[in-house]
């Protein structure tokens, strides 16, 4: 709930996220038997953002190209796309996950992220993870322990800000094709920057996914797509088990 609107949430749910942590750590059993257990210490909200990733990232099985997750922070959506590779295509060496962070939270907000609902975390240095690359990379370590193939680097963090650092990435790796590119800045400018960035990269079939897309607190997100892509070219997709997440499959 700390990255949500608290105005959302009914109070019964309020309750809930105040108690279910202490919940978790008074629990009896070792990390690995709660971790069989996930379900049970899991908010619903997060079991669903993970059912509707999983579904977004089955649309790019059969393609070809590089994930790309701009707005890493505590590794939700990044970790979700190489725990689902190494489930899904062990033996995909070829498939490269990098994803983008400053750690420092949002950047300076526009004129064209204004609206919405006034909310603490949306200002400058909002959601800002001050030990973000360490974590991220021991995070990195410890999954390639337990993955096929994971002695072959397929994780990248690339730290600071996002559209210098894929200008970059792109500048030393020519070779970079866009398989799916997640999007959780929820700023106009960065997001319009990346977007263009990444539009010829793009093939027929490559998956956008966005998080912040038709929400009246975070307009900057719609605005920088309907500026990259014209009307023809977007078909906004969802999972209805999870409101927030949309994606496009670009060419369909």
């Amino acid at each position: 709930m700390d990255q949500s609107n608290p105005r959302n949430y009914l109070d019964g749910e309020k309750r809930y996220f105040a108690e279910v942590g202490d919940y978790f750590e008074q629990s009896s059993g070792t990390f690995t038997e709660k971790a069989h257990a996930m379900a049970r210490f899991m908010p619903r909200q997060s079991f669903s953002y993970m059912l509707a990733r999983v579904e977004i990232y089955k649309r790019i099985l059969s393609l070809h190209g590089s994930v790309l997750d701009f707005g890493i922070h505590r590794g939700a959506s990044f970790f979700t796309w190489l725990q689902l590779n190494a489930i899904y295509e062990p033996y995909n060496h070829n498939r490269k996950f990098i994803g983008f962070d400053s750690f420092n939270g949002f950047s300076m907000l526009g004129e064209k992220d204004h609206g919405g609902e006034d909310i603490a975390l949306k200002c400058q240095g909002g959601m800002a993870f001050s030990q973000g690359m360490a974590e991220i990379l021991r995070g990195l370590e410890l999954h390639d322990l337990n993955r096929p193939l994971g002695h072959v680097k397929n994780a990248f963090v690339i730290p600071g800000d996002a559209a210098e650092g894929l200008a970059q990435y792109l500048q030393e790796h020519p070779e970079t094709i866009v398989a799916m590119a997640n999007f959780g800045l929820g700023l106009y400018q960065p997001t319009l920057e990346l977007l263009s960035q990444i539009k010829p990269r793009l093939q027929k079939g490559s998956v956008l996914a966005f998080e912040e897309l038709n929400q009246a607190n975070w307009p900057g997100e719609t605005r920088a797509l309907y500026e990259v892509f014209s009307p023809d070219e977007i078909r906004l997709l969802r999972d209805p088990i999870c409101p927030h997440l949309s994606y496009l499959v670009y060419g369909d």
